[in-house]
């Protein structure tokens, strides 16, 4: 009903029992409260987002022990020979190559193409593939620092020696890497094992638009620049399970090692990639014979001998 004295609505009235009018609530209160409702289950949705995506205070920590000086020098400092007498042949190995991206925008961090890792420590085919990614890497950079870790014990392949990106740091004029490891080999009170990192919404978008698919389906995840992917390791751990991470370095100057064929021959196809993306730089890399072999089975455009 109108109010004579007034241009505005006013809320319709009934009588009590005693004869007295009162309001009936109008539709703007009940219109004011949904509205309300909306407002905090907004909020909420945006609290779940960010628990999801951000930073959380529930993260574990770990620190992880600092491989030796002869260590790093052992797995970043191979000859070149090997990589070119090896090249992608292991004969007594299977291996998984990458899979090649057409058409898709670059992937970029700090100026530069972006090799990103998404694994977990607990993970042995992530245990498996850090050996030929740190390998293929060395070639474009320098690794300061790499951290000693061996993934889960309760495993078809327990307690494969390897590597994690843990406090790893790695610096090189032609890339940029970023390493992310989200779960440690640590199991909480819930059974599960700890969480340690969590991904940023352009990282999660990468891994669910190029990965197979949710949870451990699609460790380890290795990107370079959009133009080459890969979602499992090079090869099974099978091939470096029960060796010790000092035997698996020493024998990478044995080109007759199963093991290192296998590493070799997978950093092969990674360093590949790794070219495409830097426009063929270094040339002393990527025109070395093992990177053009590699480059030619995956059907890239092979980078003219210098």
């Amino acid at each position: 009903m109108i109010d004579p004295g007034s241009d505005q609505p006013t809320s319709p009235t009934v009588p009590d029992q005693s004869g007295q009018l009162h309001e009936i609530p109008s539709n703007r209160t009940a219109r004011f409260a949904w509205g309300a409702v909306a407002i905090i289950l907004v909020g909420v949705v945006a609290l779940v987002v960010y628990a999801l995506t951000g930073p959380s205070d529930s993260l574990g920590v770990v620190r992880r022990a600092t491989a030796s000086d002869s260590m790093v020098a052992e797995v970043t400092r191979l000859p070149v020979s090997v990589f070119d007498t090896i090249g992608v042949d292991a004969p007594t190995t299977p291996l998984v190559a990458p899979s090649v991206l057409e058409g898709q925008p670059p992937l970029n961090a700090k100026g530069k193409p972006e090799v990103l890792f998404i694994g977990a420590e607990f993970c042995p085919f992530c245990g498996a593939q850090r050996w030929p990614l740190i390998v293929a890497l060395s070639r474009f950079g320098h690794f300061a620092t790499l951290t000693n870790m061996q993934s889960a014990q309760l495993s078809v392949f327990p307690n494969i020696q390897t590597f994690s990106f843990v406090g790893t740091t790695y610096a090189s004029r032609y890339v940029s890497l970023t390493g992310v490891e989200l779960y440690s080999d640590a199991v909480n009170a819930q059974g599960a094992f700890s969480r340690i990192a969590t991904l940023t919404p352009g990282q999660s978008a990468v891994l669910t638009r190029y990965g197979t698919g949710s949870g451990s389906g699609s460790y380890p995840f290795v990107v370079i620049d959009n133009t080459m992917v890969t979602s499992t390791s090079g090869f099974s751990p099978s091939v470096i399970v029960g060796q010790s991470q000092a035997a698996i370095a020493g024998a990478l100057d044995q080109t007759a090692e199963p093991s290192t064929q296998a590493i070799v021959a997978s950093a092969n196809f990674l360093t590949a990639g790794i070219c495409r993306a830097t426009g063929g730089q270094p040339a002393s890399v990527c025109t070395s014979r093992g990177v053009r072999s590699a480059a030619q089975a995956l059907g890239l455009g092979v980078t003219p001998a210098v």
